[in-house]
């Protein structure tokens, strides 16, 4: 199975790493999606909108799709981009994903307000990340990289501030999502999600925070690969 990882705020194409090392002793191939401004691809422009993200997310992926062979997972940021990329695979005609696995993110189309993350002072800001979690307190604690970091991630939260909501139901799409029990948003948005298939979808917690994904990687990784080997997607 292809695995392909949408990235989260400030991500690039090792941020999924924690997960990607235990897929790929499994024999999966995967493939994290980068965007510019960071890894890689540092010495490119940042982005400033959700849909020219998903854009190019899409041209990244495109040519390597395989109708029903392949997986799409999306935390955070990667949870909004996914829809979009889906829309432009729904667009585009190409070929479909077996499952969609959505993480720390609710599903109901709605403008952020704010306060804006991206417009907050440097402390402030830091604040609020180190709530949300993700990032060690080494990475905290040096402020060159910070200095690094933080555009990073307040780029990709003013594109997240100012996007227009998107809708997109695909037929039969199955989709799991997973979310955190500390996390600050409901299981009713959690539930939101539905708005993007005709199929049922299926709702899992894990203890944690925003990034209970990487804490939970094995479990998550046992869940997913569960989901693919049964066929159906258990509630």
């Amino acid at each position: 199975m292809n695995f392909y990882f949408i990235p989260f705020a400030g991500g690039s194409e090792i941020s999924y790493n924690p997960l990607v090392n235990i897929l790929s002793s499994k024999g999966h191939n995967c493939y994290q999606c980068s965007l510019p401004g960071r890894g890689r691809r540092f010495k490119e422009d940042f982005l400033k909108t959700v849909p020219e993200m998903a854009q190019d997310i899409f041209l990244q992926i495109k040519d390597k799709l395989i109708e029903n062979n392949y997986v799409l997972f999306g935390h955070s940021m990667g949870a909004l981009l996914t829809t979009h990329v889906l829309a432009l695979i729904k667009e585009h005609n190409a070929p479909m994903p077996q499952y969609v696995f959505l993480s720390g993110r609710g599903g109901e189309i709605k403008r952020p307000s704010p306060p804006y993350k991206s417009e907050m002072d440097s402390a402030t800001f830091r604040s609020e990340l180190k709530k949300m979690g993700g990032i060690p307190d080494e990475v905290f604690n040096e402020e060159s990289i910070m200095s690094f970091f933080e555009p990073i991630i307040k780029a990709d939260f003013k594109a997240i501030e100012s996007y227009e909501p998107i809708d997109v139901t695909l037929y039969g799409l199955k989709v799991m999502v997973y979310y955190g029990r500390d996390d600050d948003f409901s299981l009713e948005q959690v539930a939101c999600w539905q708005r993007i298939s005709t199929q049922k979808i299926s709702c899992k917690a894990f203890d944690g925070g925003h990034f209970f994904v990487l804490d939970e990687r094995e479990a998550i990784i046992e869940d997913m690969l569960l989901q693919i080997n049964s066929g159906v997607l258990l509630k």
